[in-house]
């Protein structure tokens, strides 16, 4: 019996890929809310939303996947993972569905697809015909990034 939580991944997509994230690093799954650009930020940030009382950093995954942007959509939503402890709005074109994948239906990525810029491929899931990346949320952003965000999106003393 697999533990609960186990190869069970909100499945999205972006730029018509799919994802998984995995539900034990998701918070929840929101609408886009108002974004305040931060200014000098890496092309991938967003900006910064407020949620319940705290600011969260939210990042585009086309941009972070170097894909083209594209124009904000009623599908669109924000996944609210925790990264390295901090939660991180992920933008992405929709969320469908939770899946569990069963052992056999995932693979580890192939050497050629990995590189330092998309490590945060952890598996290739195998839903029927259609396959999902399944992401480790840690390593969609590392350390170094995060408190960066964190340092841009502070409010600026006086």
């Amino acid at each position: 019996m697999p533990q609960e939580g186990q190869n069970l991944y909100v499945q999205a997509t972006v730029g018509g890929e799919r994802v998984g994230f995995p539900v034990t690093a998701v918070r929840e799954i929101i609408h886009v809310p108002p974004i305040a650009r931060v200014p000098r930020a890496p092309r991938w940030l967003q900006g910064v939303a407020a949620l319940r009382g705290a600011t969260i950093p939210v990042v585009c995954l086309r941009e972070r996947f170097g894909m083209e942007p594209t124009s904000p959509d009623p599908q669109m939503r924000v996944v609210v993972a925790e990264v390295n402890g901090q939660p991180v709005g992920f933008l992405v074109d929709s969320v469908s569905t939770v899946h569990h994948f069963a052992e056999e239906d995932t693979e580890p990525p192939t050497a050629l697809l990995l590189n330092e810029q998309n490590d945060y491929v952890q598996a290739i899931g195998h839903d029927g015909e259609r396959l999902v990346l399944l992401l480790d949320p840690n390593r969609l952003l590392d350390r170094k990034q995060v408190e960066r965000i964190q340092r841009l999106a502070a409010p600026q003393a006086a």
